[in-house]
């Protein structure tokens, strides 16, 4: 359980990052923000807290040794002296604008906040907060004069629309235990989630499980030789296999989603291949991350006719029921469709 409404932004200050790559300039404070009453901090708690699902547990990484990523530093030295916020905060705005080099990364004001009484799965964490707003919404003003109203258009944050953020939270005994993140531009994440923050996916059962899900779509996904109605009915095999077990074993599920034992030990031979990313063979499985992946998974045929064969996650014995053929005098491919009464 995650609840915030106890929460007290000790100090936040605020930076203007624009893009490296564009020439743009960074604009660095020097001091707090001050006068933050109570009404706007319940404003600033919904707009840095409402988008993070804290699904997903991250922790930091680097390919020789934590210690040398830059985030990592910074944040440890907040976290052990205050006094050092503004200085650390500057740091990670540097950061920010050295690694904002591709084109189409936005600019936009950086917000490093120290967040006290964060309810964190039962516990009461200090957090250090940085978030990016980037885009800029258009709000109508309305003002009253002598004799009537007038309508002023501005610019301004939305404070139900967080761009890119990142919690970090500590532990009782000075040690950071958990890092989440929240990235609404899908197409920047790697440059938030790797080239800033520097930070991999949790060795959890929300992971373990989501990333052998996702592994196993794509993999049936590029296989060729696999006709799509049946890509639909293994896919389903394989939440169907998720949903009903409480851990995962590899070779049991392999056995339950393939046909036979040459697709079985195909598949694991491709898990036990991949290199970027070990892929655990047994570990517990968690129904959040199942029904997180599941509603990705697509359950329909396109066809070139502008036809789209639509079918249940939940349906297991989809060949009894769509049966596939060729017609030799319309030279097309067809479906025939089983069933015993129209809704």
């Amino acid at each position: 359980m995650q609840d915030f409404s106890m929460a007290k932004i000790q100090h936040m200050i605020i930076h203007l990052v624009g893009n490296k790559a564009k020439e743009e300039e960074i604009r660095l404070s020097s001091e707090l923000c001050k006068n933050i009453d109570e009404a706007t901090e319940q404003h600033l708690k919904q707009f840095f807290f409402s988008s993070f699902k804290f699904d997903m547990i991250y922790c930091f990484s680097h390919e020789t040794d934590v210690c040398l990523n830059e985030i990592y530093n910074y944040v440890r030295k907040i976290f052990d002296d205050e006094k050092q916020f503004i200085q650390q905060s500057i740091n990670i705005a540097k950061h920010l604008y050295e690694v904002s080099a591709h084109p189409n990364i936005k600019g936009g004001e950086l917000y490093v906040t120290y967040i006290k009484n964060c309810i964190i799965d039962g516990q009461i964490l200090d957090a250090i907060g940085i978030f990016k707003s980037e885009t800029k919404d258009i709000y109508l003003e309305i003002e009253k004069n002598k004799t009537a109203f007038d309508v002023n258009c501005k610019k301004g944050i939305n404070a139900k629309k967080l761009d890119k953020g990142c919690l970090i939270l500590r532990g009782e005994e000075n040690d950071i235990l958990k890092v989440y993140m929240v990235d609404t531009n899908h197409n920047d994440t790697f440059y938030w989630k790797t080239q800033f923050l520097g930070i991999k996916e949790s060795n959890n059962e929300y992971s373990s499980t989501s990333h052998l899900l996702k592994t196993y779509k794509q993999y049936i996904k590029k296989s060729c030789n696999i006709e799509p109605s049946k890509k639909v009915s293994m896919l389903n095999n394989s939440v169907q296999y998720f949903e009903t077990h409480d851990e995962f074993e590899l070779d049991e599920f392999a056995d339950t989603v393939f046909e036979n034992t040459a697709q079985s030990e195909m598949f694991k031979e491709y898990i036990q291949n991949k290199q970027e990313e070990k892929v655990k063979e047994k570990f517990v499985i968690s129904s959040k991350a199942v029904s997180n992946v599941k509603r990705t998974i697509k359950n329909f045929i396109k066809l070139d006719s502008q036809i789209e064969i639509k079918i249940d996650t939940n349906m297991q014995e989809i060949d009894s029921l769509l049966e596939k053929g060729y017609d030799d005098k319309k030279k097309m491919n067809y479906y025939k469709i089983y069933y015993f009464k129209e809704e």
